[in-house]
């Protein structure tokens, strides 16, 4: 492809790609998806912390000190485990609830609330005697929406002015209380009523009914074929200036979530192999080795470059990108907009996504069953986020290489092109 043509697809990406992704930057149904989840993961990260000292990357000998002490300390920390992780609907239901509301300037805190209590409603939380499978990973669709669709209700009865307005001189938390009182009354008999119609008519209630509508398409999500189509998006989006990962994990955020939570049930209750390989570890870690694009090795090309705007880049880039941190390099070089680095920007992390693919599936590499920090250095993370697989973080080394060698040819070019200008 020469610079026409690559001048041509760039022209292409910012007029037909650029104002869909602007529409969906903006959605705050999208942001309020993504606010939840930043929520969350504090709580997610705890969980996956107990994930290696419940079940260890190595046989235990129960006649040994350590299995004794193994078997005393694994129920202790299995309470962490199963009220952080096993608990991840429900706080997703709160920060979606709020994140909504703020951007329709509700009441945070009570509308937060208010959504954890119609999400419990929505599960059927009181018609189970033991833990509801919603309540975990399993519920993650079903909790956002029942978050979105509490919200829209008040925001609905409030515009309206279907609700209780006190003086101005009542104070401020119960004014809000009361004005909550008749869209609350609403929304839990609403979904008592759907509820006790569904499973009158077809046996079951709205989440079951949720969960039987959207699992073609969470076995679908955890494809090769939907993780090239999400890194293509996400590349093409950065390439034209747009942040494509806040759109992709925004989407993706959902899937991730419940992969996890699916594949740490099954390591706890020693299944093999895991079942999910497209989780957030494997998008971090494999394809966004020193940031979007996997530019990291741009970054020592650049330190021992001719040029001087190259490697004055390559010097400020150098340590946010050891933490996937690629600003830098993206706007400095710049990479952006740079019809030289189109191809290598997309087919990169492509090409070592399929790669790391295919030995994942062929039981070389291990399965993500941790969630972590996505700015953790990509080895680490790699090998942290499967229970301490030295294979990942290999693999995540070869990776490295391969961007590389992909990156070298196009990066000379560049650097040519730099050095005689600066030379004039």
């Amino acid at each position: 492809m020469n610079i026409h043509l690559m001048n041509v697809a760039v022209t292409l990406i910012e007029q037909r790609v650029t104002p869909f992704a602007n529409m969906l930057t903006r959605s705050p149904h999208i942001t309020a998806m993504r606010d939840s989840f930043a929520l969350a993961m504090p709580f997610v990260i705890i969980g996956s912390l107990m994930v290696p000292l419940i079940s260890p990357p190595f046989a235990i000998n129960s006649g040994s000190w350590y299995g004794a002490y193994y078997q005393l300390i694994r129920p202790l920390l299995l309470p962490t485990f199963e009220l952080t992780i096993g608990l991840v609907a429900l706080i997703i239901a709160f920060g979606a609830s709020a994140s909504l509301a703020k951007q329709y300037q509700l009441p945070e805190r009570l509308s937060g609330l208010t959504g954890c209590l119609a999400f419990l409603i929505f599960i059927g939380f009181k018609e189970n005697a033991g833990t509801n499978v919603f309540l975990g990973g399993m519920g993650i669709f079903s909790a956002l929406i029942s978050s979105f669709y509490t919200i829209e209700v008040m925001r609905f009865f409030y515009r309206k002015g279907w609700c209780i307005r006190l003086p101005d001189e009542v104070p401020v938390m119960t004014r809000n209380s009361f004005q909550l009182l008749v869209p609350l009354l609403a929304i839990m008999l609403s979904i008592t009523v759907i509820n006790a119609v569904l499973k009158a008519s077809i046996g079951m209630i709205l989440p079951n009914l949720i969960s039987e509508a959207l699992r073609p398409l969470i076995i679908a999500s955890d494809t090769l074929t939907a993780l090239l189509i999400s890194l293509l998006i996400c590349n093409l989006l950065w390439f034209v200036g747009i942040h494509g990962a806040l759109i992709i994990t925004g989407i993706m955020n959902p899937f991730w979530m419940t992969y996890l939570v699916e594949n740490q049930q099954a390591l706890v209750e020693g299944a093999s192999p895991l079942p999910h390989i497209y989780l957030q570890g494997f998008w971090d870690f494999y394809l966004l080795i020193g940031g979007i694009g996997s530019t990291l090795p741009l970054i020592f090309m650049a330190m021992r470059s001719q040029s001087r705007q190259l490697k004055s880049v390559g010097k400020i880039g150098l340590i946010p990108s050891l933490f996937n941190i690629n600003e830098p390099i993206l706007f400095g070089f710049p990479v952006i907009l740079n019809p030289l680095f189109l191809i290598p920007f997309i087919c990169v992390p492509m090409i070592n996504a399929c790669l790391a693919w295919y030995l994942t599936q062929l039981g070389i590499l291990d399965r993500a069953v941790a969630m972590l920090p996505w700015s953790m250095p990509s080895p680490i993370g790699a090998a942290w986020s499967a229970n301490g697989s030295w294979k990942n973080m290999f693999m995540c080394l070869f990776a490295f290489i391969n961007a590389w060698m992909i990156y070298r040819p196009f990066f000379k070019v560049y650097e040519k092109q730099l050095t005689e200008s600066e030379r004039k």
